[in-house]
């Protein structure tokens, strides 16, 4: 019998004990898939987590980006499935792409978060939109499979893919849903109840009384979401008497990739205002991932708010997953997927967006004894349909048996050439550009000082020519 193609897995976020929805995703994908068959999975940097069985890892984070590529081109040549958000595609020759099966995962339409981005601050990201848009183009031509993480996104990528050119009569006559060219694989959930291993926000915070409910904001703080609503609606409550303890179980990514977002500024200006902070609202930088259902288990409901955006239709919020792992009712932003799940099965309270009364009286509901145990069992009989092993189906069977869904190359090599030589000197360049902001900064900090501590000019010129 035949053994089973070679899969590699490309994360391009953090991996490790601290993680983010990416790096969540693809280390279970690469366990899941490495139940049938040879799995590598590429990390930015060796984590200190155990591989899973059948999993090697492999760091490629050393040096600058055209050296990952060329690296991660290597190594792609040695396996005979790719999978990545985000394939290096420009170091991967047109032979390459065309003797390879590419999976382009979509689960995260990054586009529409870089929109968000540009809209904060138009400066910085509004050239780096432009570019992710070539991006997408190319990404949307080479892949021979495509999945996504809702049916809401789908209809979304079909479109792209329509516009792409990628669907014609040929395949529709075989496979008249698509589902060879794009499928579903969500985030998943582990099969195995959640035990405590550790402290929760209750030990960590001792001030906590043991009967204070506990309101957890289970994810990081982005543009795009809401945490100012969430404090809002703390605030009414504590005015009314009660005792909430909202807590934002990370505000500081794991990624490397992800600076603090300006809305926990703003988050903890007001809270700060409020007077809540330290009290009744909480800002914990992030919690390992192994632990997270120590402050899961320990909570009366999370908070999922977010503004209404388009990045927010089409989103699929990973923390909603790890409601559902550890039975916990959700108070969510109507709009998105999730918002949709929690609505249709009576999961939680959908809100409507930017309003804190409504928050504050869907968690009053919530805390209710009565209604929140029929919540969490019904949370129980959903939780089934999304273990891991179930969503990842999709790609399991596209891994196990690949097919080419790619038509011929429109591509020529020489524009590919260009393709690289272009990234490759736009990297240059902003190197460049840093050094020389760097000298600069030395330079001004130099004139600072008085005229007894200056170096002497042609002693600097010495270390200048030195360093460069």
């Amino acid at each position: 019998m035949p053994s089973l193609p070679r899969v590699l897995l490309i994360a391009t976020d953090t991996i490790g004990r601290q993680m983010a929805g990416p790096g969540i995703r693809y280390w279970n994908l690469a366990r899941i898939l490495a139940t049938q068959q040879p799995v590598t999975l590429a990390v930015q940097d060796l984590p200190t987590l155990d591989p899973p069985p059948g999993v090697s890892i492999v760091p490629y984070g050393e040096g600058d980006r055209p050296r990952q590529g060329k690296y991660l081109a290597e190594l792609a040549g040695e396996h005979e499935v790719i999978v990545s958000q985000m394939p290096p595609y420009l170091y991967f020759d047109e032979e390459l792409i065309a003797k390879r099966h590419m999976v382009i995962d979509l689960y995260a339409p990054w586009y529409l978060e870089k929109l968000e981005y540009a809209r904060v601050d138009p400066e910085r990201g509004e050239p780096l939109r432009a570019d992710d848009l070539e991006i997408l183009h190319r990404l949307l031509e080479i892949g021979d499979f495509y999945i996504c993480a809702s049916e809401r996104q789908r209809d979304f990528w079909l479109g792209s893919l329509t516009v792409a050119g990628r669907l014609n009569t040929r395949q529709l006559e075989v496979d008249p849903e698509m589902r060879s060219l794009i499928d579903i694989v969500p985030i998943g959930l582990s099969d195995k109840r959640p035990i405590p291993n550790g402290p929760g926000p209750r030990e960590i915070y001792p001030f906590i009384d043991p009967h204070d409910p506990i309101m957890l904001w289970n994810g990081g703080i982005w543009n795009w979401l809401d945490p100012v609503t969430a404090i809002q609606a703390t605030y009414q409550l504590v005015n009314e008497g009660y005792n909430p303890r909202l807590i934002f179980m990370g505000v500081k990514s794991p990624s490397l990739e992800i600076a603090e977002m300006e809305l926990v500024e703003s988050a903890r200006n007001l809270a700060s205002k409020l007077d809540l902070e330290g009290r009744h609202v909480i800002f914990n930088d992030w919690v390992e991932y192994d632990q997270r259902q120590n402050w899961l288990l320990q909570s009366a409901m999370t908070l999922s708010l977010h503004q209404p955006t388009i990045e927010s239709r089409f989103a699929f919020r990973t923390r909603i997953l790890d409601n559902l792992w550890c039975r916990v009712p959700a108070v969510a932003t109507e709009g998105d997927v999730l918002a949709d799940l929690v609505a249709s099965h009576g999961l939680g309270r959908v809100v409507p967006p930017a309003n804190p009364r409504a928050v504050a009286e869907a968690m009053l509901s919530i805390l209710n004894a009565n209604k929140g145990g029929e919540i969490r069992r019904r949370i129980g009989t959903v939780a089934k349909s999304y273990t891991w092993e179930q969503v990842s189906e999709p790609l399991l069977r596209y891994c196990s048996a690949p097919w080419k869904n790619r038509p011929g190359a429109d591509t020529e090599d020489y524009v590919h050439k260009l393709e690289r030589l272009y990234a490759e000197t736009a990297e240059y360049a902003r190197s460049l550009e840093q050094a020389i902001e760097e000298k600069n900064h030395a330079l001004e900090e130099l004139e600072r000082l008085p005229q007894q501590e200056r170096t002497p000019w042609n002693k600097r010129l010495q270390v200048w020519k030195r360093n460069v």
